[in-house]
């Protein structure tokens, strides 16, 4: 009997615990505007496109204003593409724009927005450590 109670205890503060442990992985960054930064880039959200974007959430737009694209390091897509704007920081976004015609291709930056809603290209990043205790 007394494990069982020991086993109902741990289910139970571990449950208390968990909210806690994923709240911090995902820490306090402020969702992005991104309707701002689509006109800034020459794209269009569609219809459903999200307005706001948290970390880790993405939002599809079409190409409009190409000139504005390739301002942004994505050069040599035309009218219609795909762009896909992943929030993958604090003031982060990630910016894939792909097309099938005439050629199939696809081009990703990443872009820093400033306080200002400035845009400019994110430095890169080199490869991460692995933690301790791995190769």
């Amino acid at each position: 009997m007394l494990r069982h109670g020991s086993i109902v205890w741990g289910a139970l503060a571990l449950f208390l615990w968990t909210p806690a442990v994923g709240g911090a992985q995902g820490g306090n960054v402020a969702p992005i505007r991104v309707d701002a930064v689509m006109e800034k880039i020459g794209v269009k959200g569609l219809p459903n496109a999200e307005r706001e974007l948290e970390l880790g959430k993405s939002t599809t737009a079409v190409l409009a204003e190409p000139q504005k694209l390739a301002a942004v390091g994505i050069t040599g897509m035309h009218d219609g593409a795909r762009v896909t704007i992943t929030c993958v920081g604090p003031s982060r976004l990630r910016v894939e724009a792909d097309e099938m015609d005439p050629v199939s291709r696809s081009v990703t930056v990443t872009l820093q927005v400033g306080d200002d809603g400035s845009l400019t290209i994110a430095p890169a990043r080199g490869p991460q450590k692995p933690p301790p205790g791995r190769p």
